[in-house]
């Protein structure tokens, strides 16, 4: 190997290599204080991206809703049949009250087991 390769493969070892992932969520769209949010499907048992997602929709509102599905979310409203009945998750925040809760499918998800009521 001559030192020019050497050289040259050293130097292509100190370079980072970036992988860009899929994001683990997305904010598809707002109506009043309701935030809509799809979860990538391999992240949908990961209650951190509920929470990161939580921390970006309400950072600085007293109150606020954030709705969660799998891949793809809506919008706005109004929400069709199938929209409503494939939710998974839906948090509410009245800091004015302290409500904080996490609504859950129960019946599709093990989310929030110590902290949840089913909806």
């Amino acid at each position: 190997m001559s030192t020019l390769t050497k050289a040259l493969f050293l130097v292509a070892l100190c370079i980072p290599i970036v992988v860009v992932a899929e994001e683990p969520y997305k904010i598809t769209g707002s109506s009043g204080i309701i935030s809509f949010v799809a979860v990538d499907s391999a992240q949908i048992n990961n209650e951190d991206v509920y929470r990161y997602a939580v921390a970006e929709a309400c950072a600085g509102k007293k109150m606020c809703q954030v709705q969660y599905w799998a891949d793809n979310a809506p919008s706005k409203f109004p929400l069709t049949d199938a929209q409503a009945d494939s939710k998974l998750v839906h948090w509410q925040q009245n800091l004015n009250t302290g409500l904080r809760r996490w609504l859950v499918k129960c019946s599709a998800s093990d989310l929030f087991m110590n902290e949840r009521e089913c909806m």
